[in-house]
């Protein structure tokens, strides 16, 4: 029998995301937003990435242990006036990552075909 989730046990198994090499004691912004998207929270509209960004980024660091990241969705909540219990909730009962498909909005996909400036190939030019 698979055991409860939790959000402790959440919190690990999304901070090794793409990467089961990782320990599991700190999560990325990346890896959160994708946590945050999987459980239907994240939707473009009323919370962003530019939200999540700006109270991530306030501990200065690119990743954070599991107490900064609790702290992190407070502040979240706080400021989009969202019901702290129904998030933790959510992301606690969202299944674990990469069991549920994550669709992106459409003009994300835009930027991952960029080329920098260098990168792109001259012609005729040689």
């Amino acid at each position: 029998m698979d055991e409860e989730a939790t959000i402790e046990s959440q919190f690990a198994a999304f901070s090794k995301l793409f990467d089961n090499t990782r320990s599991g004691a700190t999560i990325t912004l990346y890896r959160s937003d994708y946590w945050l998207r999987q459980a239907a929270i994240l939707d473009d509209s009323r919370l962003t990435t530019t939200d999540t960004g700006l109270c991530f980024f306030k501990f200065s660091k690119t990743e954070l242990k599991y107490g900064e990241w609790c702290e992190m969705i407070s502040e979240l909540c706080a400021k989009k006036k969202l019901h702290e219990e129904d998030i933790i909730n959510r992301l606690t009962n969202c299944d674990l990552p990469e069991k549920v498909i994550v669709k992106l909005r459409e003009f994300r996909s835009y930027f991952e075909t960029y080329v920098p400036k260098n990168g792109l190939v001259n012609i005729g030019n040689d």
